[in-house]
């Protein structure tokens, strides 16, 4: 089982604290029961000695799944969640602090999308990854949030020389419109401009 080391949740930092403790609860099978889509095994007088075993294994992995959610809480901030035993409330509660459900929230969110351009010398795949995390806030705000427009604030502000292909995308239909395979054409373009920039470079040189 791989070791991962993530940043301990401080406030500011939730959504992409939250993103990793869910694919680390993943990866040790037990996000399900967090997220509820897994519940305890019921035991009744006709129970047989493996469905015991598999209750018994059941609130184990629900143990482990609270202490991971609490061992990666900054200790500054475990107060919120320490007279907490059960990862279902845990998440919730966290979830509640951390991201309330008020239009000013909604509108601080909306905001860092609409003002998150692409910084000098950044790769178009760490660009889109920034715009993806935000996208994945605005969807937890409000699932009818649609990708298209992160898509279209990812085409936004990239360098000129990235005009020609930004054109040729905005051309896609909607079924092509996707924000991962746009991500890759970009990605392939950004290679492509790489590769081009060091051979004239070389043809200088000479």
């Amino acid at each position: 089982m791989a070791n991962y080391s993530i940043p301990k949740l401080e406030g500011q930092n939730y959504v992409s604290w939250a993103n990793d403790v869910k694919y680390l609860l993943m990866e040790r099978q037990e996000w399900n029961i967090v997220d509820e889509k897994e519940i305890e095994p019921k035991l009744d007088v006709s129970t047989d000695a493996e469905a015991v075993k598999e209750v018994k294994n059941f609130k184990a992995r629900k143990q482990i799944a609270m202490s991971i959610i609490y061992l990666n809480i900054d200790s500054s901030h475990r107060r919120i969640v320490e007279r907490i035993d059960d990862p279902i409330e845990a998440w919730k509660v966290l979830k509640t602090y951390y991201q309330p459900d008020s239009k000013a929230h909604h509108m601080e969110v909306y905001s860092s999308l609409m003002n998150c351009h692409i910084s000098s010398e950044e790769s178009i795949s760490l660009f889109s990854t920034r715009l993806l995390r935000i996208y994945e806030q605005l969807r937890d705000l409000d699932e009818d949030f649609r990708e298209r427009y992160v898509t279209f604030q990812l085409l936004r502000y990239l360098p000129p020389q990235f005009d020609s292909i930004v054109q040729t995308i905005l051309r896609l239909d909607d079924v092509k419109f996707v924000y991962k395979d746009v991500v890759a054409e970009l990605v392939a373009e950004e290679a492509r401009l790489k590769l081009r920039n060091m051979d004239m470079n070389k043809e200088v040189a000479v």
